[in-house]
Protein backbone atom coordinates (compact mmCIF):
# COMPACT_ATOMS: atom_id res chain seq x y z
CA UNK A 1 0.00 0.00 0.00
CA UNK A 2 1.01 3.60 -0.53
CA UNK A 3 1.21 6.09 2.32
CA UNK A 4 0.26 9.73 1.77
CA UNK A 5 1.06 12.57 4.14
CA UNK A 6 -1.29 15.52 4.57
CA UNK A 7 0.08 18.91 3.54
CA UNK A 8 1.13 20.87 6.63
CA UNK A 9 -0.76 23.94 5.39
CA UNK A 10 -4.02 21.96 5.34
CA UNK A 11 -3.31 20.44 8.76
CA UNK A 12 -2.75 23.91 10.21
CA UNK A 13 -5.97 25.11 8.58
CA UNK A 14 -7.91 22.29 10.24
CA UNK A 15 -6.60 23.34 13.65
CA UNK A 16 -7.35 27.00 12.91
CA UNK A 17 -10.93 26.24 11.96
CA UNK A 18 -11.32 24.07 15.07
CA UNK A 19 -10.01 26.78 17.37
CA UNK A 20 -12.17 29.40 15.67
CA UNK A 21 -15.24 27.20 16.05
CA UNK A 22 -14.88 26.57 19.77
CA UNK A 23 -14.27 30.29 20.34
CA UNK A 24 -17.34 31.07 18.19
CA UNK A 25 -15.43 33.55 16.07
CA UNK A 26 -17.80 35.17 13.54
CA UNK A 27 -15.24 35.57 10.72
CA UNK A 28 -12.09 33.59 10.09
CA UNK A 29 -9.42 35.02 7.80
CA UNK A 30 -7.42 32.08 6.56
CA UNK A 31 -4.23 31.72 4.59
CA UNK A 32 -5.22 29.56 1.62
CA UNK A 33 -2.35 28.37 -0.51
CA UNK A 34 -2.54 25.78 -3.26
CA UNK A 35 0.53 23.58 -3.50
CA UNK A 36 1.60 20.90 -5.90
CA UNK A 37 1.21 17.56 -4.20
CA UNK A 38 -1.33 18.81 -1.67
CA UNK A 39 -2.73 15.88 0.25
CA UNK A 40 -6.36 16.79 -0.21
CA UNK A 41 -8.67 18.40 -2.73
CA UNK A 42 -10.74 21.20 -1.26
CA UNK A 43 -12.67 22.31 -4.32
CA UNK A 44 -10.40 21.28 -7.19
CA UNK A 45 -10.69 23.71 -10.10
CA UNK A 46 -10.38 22.73 -13.75
CA UNK A 47 -10.37 25.18 -16.64
CA UNK A 48 -11.95 24.16 -19.93
CA UNK A 49 -10.91 26.03 -23.06
CA UNK A 50 -8.32 28.12 -21.24
CA UNK A 51 -5.25 27.52 -19.13
CA UNK A 52 -5.46 24.02 -17.65
CA UNK A 53 -4.84 24.77 -13.99
CA UNK A 54 -5.11 21.12 -13.04
CA UNK A 55 -4.48 19.26 -16.27
CA UNK A 56 -3.68 15.59 -15.77
CA UNK A 57 -4.70 15.52 -12.12
CA UNK A 58 -7.28 13.24 -10.55
CA UNK A 59 -10.67 14.83 -11.38
CA UNK A 60 -13.17 13.49 -8.84
CA UNK A 61 -16.93 14.14 -8.82
CA UNK A 62 -18.02 17.43 -7.30
CA UNK A 63 -15.09 19.36 -8.78
CA UNK A 64 -15.60 22.75 -10.35
CA UNK A 65 -15.19 23.16 -14.10
CA UNK A 66 -14.33 26.74 -15.06
CA UNK A 67 -14.57 27.75 -18.71
CA UNK A 68 -12.49 30.80 -19.51
CA UNK A 69 -14.38 33.69 -21.09
CA UNK A 70 -12.42 36.52 -22.68
CA UNK A 71 -8.78 37.40 -22.33
CA UNK A 72 -6.47 37.14 -19.33
CA UNK A 73 -5.60 40.51 -17.78
CA UNK A 74 -2.10 40.61 -16.30
CA UNK A 75 -0.88 43.31 -13.92
CA UNK A 76 2.19 43.81 -11.75
CA UNK A 77 2.02 46.31 -8.90
CA UNK A 78 3.68 47.43 -5.67
CA UNK A 79 1.40 48.13 -2.73
CA UNK A 80 -2.39 48.07 -2.71
CA UNK A 81 -3.98 48.57 -6.12
CA UNK A 82 -7.21 48.21 -8.07
CA UNK A 83 -7.07 46.53 -11.49
CA UNK A 84 -9.66 47.34 -14.18
CA UNK A 85 -10.68 44.10 -15.91
CA UNK A 86 -13.41 45.38 -18.24
CA UNK A 87 -17.07 44.49 -18.44
CA UNK A 88 -17.95 40.80 -17.92
CA UNK A 89 -18.82 38.80 -21.04
CA UNK A 90 -22.13 36.97 -21.35
CA UNK A 91 -22.25 33.84 -19.23
CA UNK A 92 -19.56 34.91 -16.76
CA UNK A 93 -20.26 33.78 -13.20
CA UNK A 94 -16.90 34.15 -11.45
CA UNK A 95 -13.40 35.60 -11.61
CA UNK A 96 -10.34 33.36 -11.68
CA UNK A 97 -7.34 34.98 -9.99
CA UNK A 98 -3.80 33.65 -10.15
CA UNK A 99 -1.71 35.67 -7.72
CA UNK A 100 2.04 35.52 -7.09
CA UNK A 101 3.92 37.54 -4.49
CA UNK A 102 7.19 39.04 -5.70
CA UNK A 103 8.39 40.31 -2.32
CA UNK A 104 7.72 39.51 1.30
CA UNK A 105 4.45 40.86 2.66
CA UNK A 106 0.79 40.18 3.34
CA UNK A 107 -1.88 40.22 0.66
CA UNK A 108 -5.69 40.36 1.00
CA UNK A 109 -7.99 39.12 -1.76
CA UNK A 110 -11.52 40.27 -2.74
CA UNK A 111 -13.24 37.27 -1.13
CA UNK A 112 -11.77 38.03 2.31
CA UNK A 113 -9.04 35.37 2.18
CA UNK A 114 -5.39 36.31 2.45
CA UNK A 115 -1.85 35.00 2.12
CA UNK A 116 1.57 36.00 3.36
CA UNK A 117 5.04 35.60 1.90
CA UNK A 118 8.28 35.57 3.85
CA UNK A 119 11.90 35.82 2.80
CA UNK A 120 12.20 32.02 2.68
CA UNK A 121 9.27 31.78 0.24
CA UNK A 122 11.12 33.99 -2.25
CA UNK A 123 13.93 31.44 -2.47
CA UNK A 124 11.55 28.66 -3.54
CA UNK A 125 9.85 28.01 -6.90
CA UNK A 126 6.99 30.40 -7.66
CA UNK A 127 4.35 27.70 -7.06
CA UNK A 128 5.08 28.02 -3.32
CA UNK A 129 4.14 31.70 -3.36
CA UNK A 130 1.20 31.51 -5.75
CA UNK A 131 -2.47 31.45 -4.77
CA UNK A 132 -5.36 30.59 -7.05
CA UNK A 133 -8.70 32.07 -6.05
CA UNK A 134 -12.03 31.85 -7.85
CA UNK A 135 -14.49 34.46 -6.57
CA UNK A 136 -18.11 35.12 -7.54
CA UNK A 137 -18.89 38.19 -9.59
CA UNK A 138 -20.35 41.18 -7.81
CA UNK A 139 -23.00 43.02 -9.88
CA UNK A 140 -21.67 46.24 -11.34
CA UNK A 141 -18.07 45.58 -10.25
CA UNK A 142 -15.48 45.22 -13.02
CA UNK A 143 -12.34 45.76 -10.97
CA UNK A 144 -10.20 43.65 -8.63
CA UNK A 145 -8.60 45.19 -5.56
CA UNK A 146 -5.60 43.65 -3.81
CA UNK A 147 -4.73 45.12 -0.40
CA UNK A 148 -1.13 44.65 0.76
CA UNK A 149 1.32 45.59 3.44
CA UNK A 150 3.47 48.62 2.64
CA UNK A 151 5.86 48.17 -0.27
CA UNK A 152 4.84 44.59 -1.10
CA UNK A 153 5.06 43.71 -4.79
CA UNK A 154 2.92 41.21 -6.65
CA UNK A 155 1.63 40.06 -10.01
CA UNK A 156 -1.91 39.04 -10.87
CA UNK A 157 -3.56 37.20 -13.75
CA UNK A 158 -7.34 37.49 -13.82
CA UNK A 159 -9.99 36.28 -16.24
CA UNK A 160 -13.74 35.85 -16.30
CA UNK A 161 -14.99 32.27 -16.15
CA UNK A 162 -18.22 30.36 -16.25
CA UNK A 163 -18.23 27.99 -13.28
CA UNK A 164 -20.16 24.72 -13.18
CA UNK A 165 -20.00 22.37 -10.21
CA UNK A 166 -20.20 18.70 -11.12
CA UNK A 167 -22.33 16.31 -9.08
CA UNK A 168 -20.95 13.95 -6.46
CA UNK A 169 -20.92 10.27 -7.28
CA UNK A 170 -23.03 7.79 -5.32
CA UNK A 171 -21.77 4.24 -4.72
CA UNK A 172 -23.77 1.03 -4.29
CA UNK A 173 -24.00 1.65 -0.53
CA UNK A 174 -25.59 5.05 -1.07
CA UNK A 175 -22.50 6.98 0.02
CA UNK A 176 -21.59 10.17 -1.80
CA UNK A 177 -18.01 10.57 -3.01
CA UNK A 178 -16.00 13.41 -4.51
CA UNK A 179 -14.63 16.75 -3.33
CA UNK A 180 -15.97 19.28 -0.87
CA UNK A 181 -17.69 22.19 -2.59
CA UNK A 182 -20.36 24.82 -1.90
CA UNK A 183 -22.88 22.02 -1.30
CA UNK A 184 -20.91 20.58 1.61
CA UNK A 185 -18.66 17.56 2.09
CA UNK A 186 -19.37 14.07 0.68
CA UNK A 187 -19.20 10.89 2.74
CA UNK A 188 -15.99 9.87 0.91
CA UNK A 189 -13.53 12.71 0.29
CA UNK A 190 -11.17 12.61 -2.69
CA UNK A 191 -7.42 12.60 -2.01
CA UNK A 192 -4.53 12.23 -4.43
CA UNK A 193 -0.89 12.25 -3.44
CA UNK A 194 0.80 9.44 -5.27
CA UNK A 195 -2.38 7.41 -5.47
CA UNK A 196 -5.95 8.54 -6.09
CA UNK A 197 -8.72 7.44 -3.78
CA UNK A 198 -11.15 8.47 -1.07
CA UNK A 199 -11.09 8.77 2.71
CA UNK A 200 -14.16 8.66 4.89
CA UNK A 201 -15.32 12.04 6.18
CA UNK A 202 -15.99 10.40 9.55
CA UNK A 203 -12.40 9.04 9.67
CA UNK A 204 -10.99 12.43 8.70
CA UNK A 205 -13.00 14.21 11.38
CA UNK A 206 -12.08 11.65 14.01
CA UNK A 207 -8.36 11.64 13.22
CA UNK A 208 -8.35 15.45 13.22
CA UNK A 209 -9.65 15.84 16.75
CA UNK A 210 -12.36 13.38 17.58
CA UNK A 211 -15.26 14.69 19.62
CA UNK A 212 -13.60 17.98 20.59
CA UNK A 213 -16.13 20.36 22.14
CA UNK A 214 -14.15 22.95 24.10
CA UNK A 215 -11.08 25.12 23.68
CA UNK A 216 -9.31 23.17 26.41
CA UNK A 217 -9.96 19.88 24.60
CA UNK A 218 -8.69 21.41 21.36
CA UNK A 219 -5.51 22.63 23.06
CA UNK A 220 -4.94 19.21 24.61
CA UNK A 221 -5.47 17.50 21.25
CA UNK A 222 -2.93 19.81 19.65
CA UNK A 223 -0.42 18.99 22.41
CA UNK A 224 -0.72 15.21 22.20
CA UNK A 225 -0.61 15.34 18.41
CA UNK A 226 2.77 17.09 18.24
CA UNK A 227 4.69 13.82 17.93
CA UNK A 228 1.92 11.69 16.49
CA UNK A 229 0.45 11.22 13.05
CA UNK A 230 -2.72 9.24 12.44
CA UNK A 231 -3.15 6.90 9.47
CA UNK A 232 -6.58 6.36 7.93
CA UNK A 233 -7.54 4.04 5.05
CA UNK A 234 -7.85 5.22 1.45
CA UNK A 235 -10.60 3.47 -0.51
CA UNK A 236 -11.83 3.17 -4.02
CA UNK A 237 -15.13 4.93 -4.61
CA UNK A 238 -16.98 1.82 -3.38
CA UNK A 239 -15.91 2.68 0.17
CA UNK A 240 -14.76 -0.88 0.88
CA UNK A 241 -11.71 -1.62 -1.30
CA UNK A 242 -8.61 -0.29 0.47
CA UNK A 243 -5.92 1.05 -1.88
CA UNK A 244 -3.60 2.90 0.49
CA UNK A 245 -3.28 4.95 3.65
CA UNK A 246 -3.56 8.67 4.30
CA UNK A 247 -1.49 10.17 7.13
CA UNK A 248 -2.95 13.11 9.02
CA UNK A 249 -0.49 15.26 10.95
CA UNK A 250 2.86 16.95 10.50
CA UNK A 251 4.90 15.27 13.22
CA UNK A 252 8.52 14.69 12.17
CA UNK A 253 11.79 13.83 13.82
CA UNK A 254 13.10 10.83 15.77
CA UNK A 255 10.22 10.85 18.27
CA UNK A 256 7.45 11.05 15.69
CA UNK A 257 5.21 8.04 15.29
CA UNK A 258 2.37 7.12 12.94
CA UNK A 259 -0.48 5.10 14.39
CA UNK A 260 -3.64 3.70 12.78
CA UNK A 261 -6.93 5.36 13.63
CA UNK A 262 -8.21 2.04 14.96
CA UNK A 263 -5.61 2.11 17.76
CA UNK A 264 -6.95 5.35 19.26
CA UNK A 265 -9.83 5.66 21.72
CA UNK A 266 -11.41 8.82 20.39
CA UNK A 267 -15.09 8.10 20.90
CA UNK A 268 -16.02 8.70 17.29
Amino acid sequence: MSTMEMDAVFTAALREVLMATVKDTPRVRRRWRWRLGSGMFVGLTLVAGGVALAAGLFSPPGAHIDTQLGNVVTATRTGSATIDIGAPPAGATDLSLTFTCLTAGTFDFPDGSSMSCGAADLLRPSIYRTSIEVVPLSPGIDTVTIDTSAGASWTLQVTYVNRVTTSWGVNASGETYGVANQHGTPDLIAVDQGIAGYVRKSDMNCASGGDVQTLAQAANWDKISQNRNVSIPVYESDGTTVVGAFVIGDATGPDAQTVPLSSLSLGC
